[in-house]
């Protein structure tokens, strides 16, 4: 379907605004390329402003609160081949009013016209037919990346949506979405940054202590207070029962030699099992020896084979008539795990000879035991807490590692997004602790121009003040392009513009169906002013 267009084809100032006078101005629709020409001061961006007054609507005033004095105005578009009018006035408050209206053939004001088959009101009317970047193209070619990436996503939300990039967080689903799914990572990773910050969870807390969270093999290990409070308990019962204490220590020794001396028989009946294992294999050997040397003797040879021998069995215990074990571990010399546990059936009698013999109420032992019971559970309590602020910052490392996950997969996201102008291109940038969005671009459309016949691909804020501008147009007329009906201006201020880029802008506006506002800054003359240049002098408006 062809696009419906609208021109801007007059403006009435009513009233002086700023510098400017009052007065009336009557634009070409024809023409692509508008040149308000002036000196530093003269009234071109007032005029601008005035501009933008009337057909950006009051969202013109969001971030500039300078109204100029008082506002009188009246801009006349072209829609299609009927006449409608914004008007434009600040009322008794100094707020400002906005009318939408037609003239009849005498004159007289239609109020709340039909257009397009719709009651028109100011802000909808406007805002349907322009961009976020009609008159904000000095945010997109900004230096400040923050400031340029605001505005890209602003520009391609639609395109974002298709991609799962959603950023109204009342839409149904959002929690799903990469941004939805990216708010949580963040509200998870500052309640770990909360829990590490009441518990000292920080690399310059950690590496004092001789923990560095890179190396695992420093991170301590949780250690259980609960055995030593039970033990602690257990001596503090036997000092507070001190007869019974030592009887049932006395039991307990006695049940662990029992249990070492059960252990004992054990073992000691496997070496007997292997010793008649052995001696059973030497009795065939001897058995064959013997067989082998009468059949040599039977037929009168002489056998001078020497039979192998045993090298021994192995030791096995010695009880006396009570069935006690009466070996000692120092004249030991067999079997280790033997030799271990009578040296633990050793220490056991010691410590019950020793406990025999202490005097009933003796209770020096469990007093100095708690002692060092209490060091050691505070020791633990220190290490603990050590690894409780690590594991706080590993907590947090996690959370913070999803975050920039997350922001990979939106990252993607973003620069998968076709913008819709030949070599102009959404770009990540990524360094640590920063990851930006921005707009690169290769030239294509006039790569002389841009100094770029590589048509590489480079930042958009690596081209000149003057350059910029003209990459906007080409993203502008994209934008412009999607609509049913569209305003398809784009004003450009502050920037100087030579002869050659003017002749560019020229061409451009006729390709891209694009009319083009620029400020001149400079000394002219009204003689000098050619078709659709607009001279200002002292506030005085002049055209040709």
């Amino acid at each position: 379907m062809e696009q419906k267009q609208v021109k801007i084809i007059g403006l009435k100032l009513n009233h002086q605004l700023g510098i400017l006078q009052s007065c009336e101005l009557k634009f070409d629709p024809n023409n692509t390329l508008i040149a308000v020409k002036g000196e530093v001061g003269s009234g071109k961006t007032t005029l601008q402003k005035s501009l933008q007054l009337g057909t950006q609507g009051s969202d013109t005033l969001k971030d500039d609160k300078q109204l100029y004095g008082e506002i009188d105005q009246e801009v006349q578009l072209l829609d299609g081949g009927e006449n409608v009018f914004i008007g434009c006035k600040s009322d008794k408050s100094g707020a400002l009013v906005y009318l939408v209206y037609q003239k009849d053939a005498e004159g007289k004001i239609i109020k709340d016209p039909i257009i397009d088959g719709v009651k028109a009101t100011p802000a909808k009317y406007l805002k349907n037919m322009q961009t976020a970047l009609t008159w904000r193209m000095d945010e997109l070619a900004s230096e400040n990346p923050t400031v340029q990436r605001k505005l890209l996503l602003e520009l391609y939300k639609s395109e974002l949506g298709k991609v799962g990039v959603v950023f109204d967080k009342s839409a149904e689903g959002y929690k799903d979405t990469i941004l939805g799914q990216i708010d949580m990572a963040e509200n998870n990773r500052s309640e770990m940054e909360f829990k590490r910050k009441q518990v000292g969870g920080f690399k310059n807390q950690l590496e004092p202590l001789g923990i560095d969270v890179n190396e695992e093999s420093t991170w301590p290990t949780h250690q259980s207070v609960q055995e030593l409070e039970k033990e602690k308990a257990g001596l503090q019962y036997e000092i507070e029962n001190v007869g019974k204490g030592k009887d049932q220590k006395l039991r307990e020794l006695k049940n662990q030699a029992d249990e070492v001396v059960f252990k004992l028989k054990q073992e000691n009946e496997n070496v007997v099992k292997e010793n008649e294992k052995e001696k059973e294999k030497w009795d065939q050997i001897e058995f064959h020896y013997q067989g082998l040397k009468k059949a040599f003797e039977n037929y009168g040879l002489k056998f001078d084979v020497e039979m192998p021998r045993n090298q021994g069995f192995f030791p096995t215990l010695s009880f006396d008539e009570n069935n006690k074990i009466t070996n000692k571990s120092k004249d030991w010399e067999g079997n280790e795990v033997i030799l271990q546990l009578l040296k633990d059936l050793e220490s056991i009698r010691g410590k019950y000879a020793t406990e025999a013999n202490k005097e009933q109420g003796d209770t020096t032992e469990q007093a100095e035991a708690i002692t060092l019971i209490e060091i050691n559970i505070k020791k633990r309590a220190e290490n603990n807490k050590h690894v409780e602020m690590l594991n706080s910052y590993i907590d947090w490392d996690e959370a913070n590692k999803k975050v920039f996950e997350l922001r990979e997969v939106y990252f993607n996201k973003l620069s998968s997004i076709n913008t819709g102008v030949d070599g102009l291109n959404i770009a990540v940038e990524k360094e640590e602790g920063k990851q930006d969005i921005y707009l690169t671009y290769n030239g294509a459309y006039d790569a002389e121009y841009f100094g770029n016949t590589e048509k590489e691909p480079r930042k958009l804020s690596s081209y000149s003040g003057t350059q910029k501008p003209l990459i906007c147009l080409l993203l502008q007329s994209y934008l412009l392009s999607k609509k049913p009906k569209a305003m398809r201006y784009l004003w450009i201020d502050n920037v100087p513009i030579d002869k050659k880029t003017k002749t560019l802008l020229d061409k451009m506006g006729k390709d891209l169906d694009l009319t083009i506002i620029v400020n001149i800054t400079g000394d002219f003359s009204k003689n000098s002013l050619e078709n659709g240049e607009i001279l200002i002098e002292g506030g005085e408006v002049f055209f040709k």
